[in-house]
């Protein structure tokens, strides 16, 4: 990957950015690079000397980096950002987990006010899940899953405002999976990424906006962006009229942040169709 600097950030901040020590210690893959879409893991491998990427798309990495530092000084006793490896299915897996305290883990995530409103995201517990996964490789019982949510954008003056964080530290409690689903889990995502062919990424995974719809209710159909949520709306309704199809969707990470979209057959395919008015 080539790191470009187009909007002038100091040298020091480009230094910075460029000394990141991240390393998955040898392993197929690291537990972050599971949970990713197989293609978009697929076309980094394949297009990584053509890929450019800018300061300004790195530059909140390098908070998070800073965030971790101090954290690890701090007093919390138990396992500190220490990678654990196992296997699975002929694979070598690792994960670095930011706090281990007697089987409790914890993963600390410099994020946006935006996404703390929004919930607990499914790809923080699938995360949280695999960790404890690997910690279970490592005969090491895991007890609860945290994800403490550090606000990079919080305001105190909007402190007062019903849905807002009362503070720009947010502690969400991670569902524990059973054993067996951690290890379905973890079996399904090593095989689609060791697969021959390689799937394309999936409304969910490609961030859709609209990409499913539900008919048949009064009014007009009512959009949903992902499946899950469109059948579980259905089925809460309980009108035998209802129908799910799919809608014209927005693909926000195509769009906006994805730095292999410009290699990517699925993407560019779509793309062709809209200028010719034809779109899927």
């Amino acid at each position: 990957m080539k790191l470009t600097n187009n909007f002038g950030a100091p040298p020091s901040v480009v230094a910075a950015i460029e000394g990141d020590p991240y390393s998955k210690d040898g392993a197929d893959f690291s537990v972050t690079e599971l949970i990713k879409p197989p293609q978009i893991r697929r076309l980094w491998i394949e297009h990584d000397d053509e890929i450019s990427v800018d300061v300004r798309e790195e530059v909140w990495k390098l908070l998070g980096k800073g965030v971790h530092a101090a954290l690890e000084q701090g007093g919390d006793v138990g396992i500190k950002e220490q990678r654990l490896h196992a296997t699975c299915d002929g694979s070598t897996i690792s994960g670095a987990i930011d706090l281990v305290d007697d089987g409790a883990i914890t993963d600390y995530k410099v994020t946006s006010v935006f996404s703390v409103q929004q919930g607990l995201k499914e790809d923080w517990e699938r995360q949280l899940n695999l960790y404890a996964w690997l910690l279970r490789q490592n005969d090491i019982a895991s007890t609860s899953l945290t994800i403490v949510a550090i606000c990079r954008d919080w305001m105190k003056s909007r402190a007062n405002v019903p849905t807002y964080p009362k503070s720009p530290v947010a502690v969400l409690k991670v569902p524990v999976w059973s054993d067996a689903r951690q290890d379905r889990y973890m079996l399904e995502r090593v095989r689609v990424h060791t697969q021959d062919k390689t799937l394309p990424c999936t409304p969910e995974e490609r961030w859709a906006r609209g990409a499913y719809k539900v008919t048949g209710g009064r009014g007009r159909p009512k959009p949903f962006n992902t499946l899950h949520d469109a059948t579980s709306y259905v089925s809460r309704e309980q009108n035998s009229s209802l129908r799910v199809v799919a809608g014209k969707a927005k693909y926000v990470r195509c769009e906006s942040w994805c730095e292999v979209a410009p290699f990517c057959p699925q993407w560019q395919s779509e793309k062709g169709d809209e200028g010719n008015g034809r779109r899927s």
